[in-house]
């Protein structure tokens, strides 16, 4: 447990991790990162609600890769101390949202 919010305020400061009302809103182009995100959600006692292709990631010429967001109920209890650290280290917005707005 204690690991997964390590993860949790990593992605808050990598800005792949923000948060709204009372939702986590992740942002990734790496499928495996998604679902460490899903996994970690449901130790936590949250859930994924729902997970979506929002926009592409240039990397290089002729080539992107999908954005892909998952929003999440926020774990109750316990998620008040990771949208507390949002809130002081964390960003509006994610590192992909200039490009899936």
């Amino acid at each position: 447990m204690k690991d997964s919010k390590s993860q949790i305020k990593s992605w808050i400061r990598s800005q792949h991790l923000i948060c709204e009302g009372s939702d986590f809103i992740f942002e990734t182009v790496d499928q495996t990162q998604l679902e460490k995100f899903e996994t970690i959600m449901d130790s936590l006692g949250g859930r994924v609600r729902s997970v979506k292709a929002v926009g592409n990631w240039p990397m290089g010429p002729n080539r992107s890769f999908k954005i892909l967001r998952a929003i999440a109920s926020v774990p109750r209890p316990g998620g008040e101390e990771l949208v507390t650290y949002w809130a002081k280290k964390g960003s509006k917005q994610t590192r992909y949202s200039e490009i899936n707005s």
